[in-house]
This record gives structure tokens, sequence and C-alpha cells, in this order.
């Protein structure tokens, strides 16, 4: 029986077998038989209908973690029981992560049907053509044109196609302890004593470390209890997301206003690496080791997003994710002690073009950096389940429970879509007070929209470029190497990756995504 037939309503096939009983001479159980045998098809092909992707599995490919992978663990049970389908969830270590994916792209193995992952590695993934363009229906599905242009417009595109959608809307951003560190401080006076200015949120980085050193070690007030805190929490462990960090480091440093050319020379791509502007800055972060827990080089972003709610630092620098957590009353003494802003920046600049610095009239050159550029969700060329893994891909970037995730702690997903900017009450109903909340969505919008903001490496190769420079790093934090030894390592590793792909067309990538013509 086609599936039109078995579409009608039971009722009409029943008046339809009932009336042949006038003119044949069918047995009334067997009218029966057929009435019930009919329901049964009707209701059978509906419930295929309503479950379109009966005995389908979407293999889904993300980082360990509550974060990023936390939210397909917790949400997949509802796609499954509205479609049918099927989500299995591989997950691997941040490091091995890059790997796994393009190995299994590369080798044909078809392994993953969708993927979540580091915008960073678009040039490798989207421009390897191994994944698939989003179609306009699912755009429409998850109302696209909420999404922030930065995320929807250059996160997710490709040569002009949109390959992925946003899951996550990542850059960096500061927090720190505003009942300590304002005017108003009990501890003002002593510090403009020492230091020769205000103690207010830092603009510069030279602002950063001398709070973080007037503090650590410093016996405050937290939650009713009296103990010493921690000057700084970072993430500085080798082979996680430390390397994001000297990154806003050296954009205050050495990102000239006005010249997207921040990591290569545009026309060679000769690195920029091991400048003196990056020089200082890596040179800045190992000092600012003094002043964190004994074992901050072992820190992952994890820790901070431990430490900082825990009250147990004045600063803590990490992605949108903290601000959420720091309204959690099951793991946050902090809440409405925590004040949000911009990356500090540079109080001089290094000039590559002129080789001299420069110090700016405002007194400091702020240059927050886009790291990362967020989580995005791609759907495999090579699935043989495509249109399960874009309707699960589209469920997960719904705009309804985006704005859960980005208000829940510990989910990995920040905020990314105007609405959620525009909705306060989101983030009152999360447990932020209105002030608290205003504060941290202008960090984080103040960054996303500064005129000389740093876009991260996006062309093919950046996981590459990227591990190098993990691996320079490194080696300075643990003092095996100056800085200036470790970036000039970083540099010769960069143009190896450089010639070995290609530098011409390296640069003609690079150019395309910082958009210079």
């Amino acid at each position: 029986m086609n599936a039109q037939i078995g579409m009608l309503p039971i009722g009409k096939f029943s008046l339809i077998f009932w009336s042949m009983l006038g003119v044949h001479a069918v047995k009334k159980s067997f009218v029966f038989v057929m009435v019930a045998l009919i329901a049964a098809i009707s209701v059978g092909v509906s419930a295929a209908q309503e479950m379109p992707f009966a005995g389908m599995r979407v293999v889904v490919a993300t980082q360990t973690g509550s974060a990023i992978g936390g939210p397909v663990e917790t949400y997949r049970g509802e796609w499954e029981r509205m479609t049918g389908g099927t989500v299995e969830l591989q997950q691997f270590a941040f490091g091995d992560l890059y790997q796994k994916i393009i190995t299994a792209f590369e080798t044909g193995t078809g392994e993953f049907d969708m993927i979540i992952y580091a915008s960073d590695w678009s040039g490798d993934i989207m421009g390897g053509g191994y994944v698939v363009p989003i179609p306009d229906d699912i755009k429409e599905r998850i109302d696209w044109e909420d999404i922030l242009p930065l995320y929807r417009e250059r996160i997710a595109d490709w040569g002009g196609t949109t390959y992925a959608l946003p899951f996550d809307g990542d850059s960096h951003m500061m927090y720190y302890r505003k009942d300590l560190v304002n005017p108003n401080s009990q501890y003002a006076a002593e510090f403009e004593a020492r230091y020769g200015y205000t103690l207010d949120e830092p603009l510069t980085w030279s602002q950063y470390r001398d709070i973080a050193e007037f503090f650590h070690n410093r016996e405050v007030e937290t939650a009713g209890v009296v103990a010493p805190i921690n000057g700084v929490v970072e993430a500085q462990r080798r082979n996680a997301q430390s390397y994001w960090f000297i990154i806003s480091r050296a954009a205050g440093y050495t990102k000239i206003p006005g010249d997207p050319c921040f990591f290569f020379d545009c026309e060679t791509m000769v690195p920029r690496v091991n400048n003196p502007g990056w020089v200082r800055a890596l040179q800045d972060w190992v000092d600012i080791s003094a002043f964190g827990p004994e074992d901050m080089i072992n820190y992952d972003v994890v820790n901070v997003r431990a430490q900082f709610p825990a009250g147990n630092a004045v600063f803590g620098l990490d992605w949108g994710d903290v601000g959420p957590i720091t309204v959690d009353p099951n793991v946050s003494v902090v809440n409405d002690l925590t004040g949000f802003g911009v990356l500090p920046g540079g109080d001089q600049y290094w000039d590559y073009n002129t080789n001299e610095w420069v110090t700016p009239e405002s007194g400091v050159n702020q240059a927050p950096f886009i790291a990362y550029g967020g989580w995005i969700i791609s759907v495999a060329a090579d699935s043989d389940v495509i249109e399960a893994a874009l309707d699960f891909a589209a469920f997960m970037a719904d705009k309804e429970l985006a704005a859960v995730l980005a208000t829940t702690g510990g989910t990995g997903v920040n905020p990314l879509r105007q609405s959620q900017f525009d909705n306060i009450d989101i983030w009152v109903n999360a447990g932020f007070s209105e002030e608290a909340a205003r504060d941290y969505l202008d960090a984080i919008l103040s960054t996303i929209n500064h005129p000389n903001a740093v876009l991260d490496i996006r062309i093919p190769g950046s996981a590459e470029y990227l591990d190098a420079l993990d691996v320079g790093v490194a080696r300075a934090l643990s003092r095996e190497v100056t800085p200036q030894e470790a970036l000039d390592g970083v540099a010769a590793a960069w143009e190896q990756i450089t010639d070995r792909r290609g530098r011409e067309a390296q640069a003609a990538f690079y150019r395309a995504s910082i958009g210079v013509e």
C-alpha cells in the first residue's frame, strides 16, 4: 500500500469498507480485520513521518569534559525522542581532537558524521572539502540573522560559503575582584602610595602586573573567611589551550591600530611572532607566574574556572565561561564581587614598520583578542546520514537552547546572538544581578566590536602554527630558554610550515582571513 493511501483518515477507510457490504458478501469479521490493518498502516506511516530518522545513528566528535561535549550528552535524548535517530558522542582530549578529526577525513574512514570543533581549523576542514555547506532552510530554522555578524559572516564561512553553524561565541576577557580592586577599596590608599596611581580596573598589562603583585599572598576577606589570595590565576599548561593567552598579551604590545597583519607580513608571510612586542609579552607572562599558584604552569582553563569563582585569585583570564560560573552558588563565593573587563593593552606597542616602540597618546594600546572564534558545528561530507546530522546540528544550534547554554555555567557555550545581549532577563534569571549582567555583556560586546581587535589564525595549517607556538611558549615558561630564544624557534617553525604548504597560497589565505584585499 502506498504512503498516500496510508495517510488517508481512518474514518474514511471505514466508510468505504462498510459500504462494500451492501454490494459484496464480505464477512463482517473480515471487514474488521481490514479496518484494523488499515488503521495500523496509517498509524505506522504517521509515526514514520514523525520519526524521520528512525534507525539512523549520528556520530558526533568533540572534546572531552562538560564544556561543549556536555550539552550534546545532556540534550541528545530529546532529539532522539523526537526523530527516532540516535546520537553517539565520541570525545577526545583537546590536544588530540584536531588530529582525530583530520585523520578521519583524510583517510576517508567516515567515522564521524558531525563535528564540533575549533573555528581556527576551518582552513583545513572547510577548505579541504571535508564538510557540507549549510542549507538555507537550516539557517532559517535557527534564526540565522540573530547570530552576531562576526560569527555568522566570518567564523562560519570559508570562501563565501557557509560550512558551519556557530555554537559558541568566543573571545578573551578579564575577571577581577571588584570589591578589592576599586578606588574606594580599603587597600586603595596603600596601593596609590606604593605605585603612584589609583587602584582600579587595569587598562594596561603593567597595571595588571602591579595589582597582582600588590595583592599576592595578602590576607583578604572572601565570603566571611580571611585567607591569603593569589594575584592571578591563568592557564599555562602545554598541550591544552594556554597558547591563546600569550596572544592576548602580545596583541596589546604589537598590534598596530589600523593594520590587521598581526601574525605575519601580509605579502611575504614572514612571521612577526618574534618581534620585540611579542618578546615583551612573553617575558610578562613568565614574570606573572610569580603571582599565581605555585603550580600554575600546570593549569588549564578548567583550573581557572574552578579557582577564580572559589575566591582564590584577584584576577582571572578566560573566555566568557567564568561569568555564569561566578553566579552558581554551588561553586562560587564571588557572586556580585566580580568585575568583568576587556583585556588590558600595552602601554607601548612595537611598530614593525618603523622598528620602534610607540607610546599611544591615550597611554594604552588596547587590542582585545577574538581568541579561538568559538566552537562551530559542521557535518561530514562523507557521512551516510547527512540529513539526520544536519537536523541534529540545527537542534544543538537552536536559538532557545543557545540562550540556556550561554547562561549556564560549565557548558563551554558563550554568548553569540543579539537576542542574548538584548534580553537581560535571561541573565538575571540565571543568577546575575542586573548590574553584573550588563557589565559582563558589555565587556564581551566591547571586545567583539573593538576596532583594534585581533582575529585568530584561520588558515590551512593553523593547528600546526599554534602547536609550534605552544611548544615555544612552554619552553619559556619553564625557563628552559629565554623568551627571545623561544620565539625565534617559533618563527623558524612557522617559516617551515609556510614553505611546506606554499608561501604564495598561504599569504592569499591569510589576507582573505583578515579581510585584506
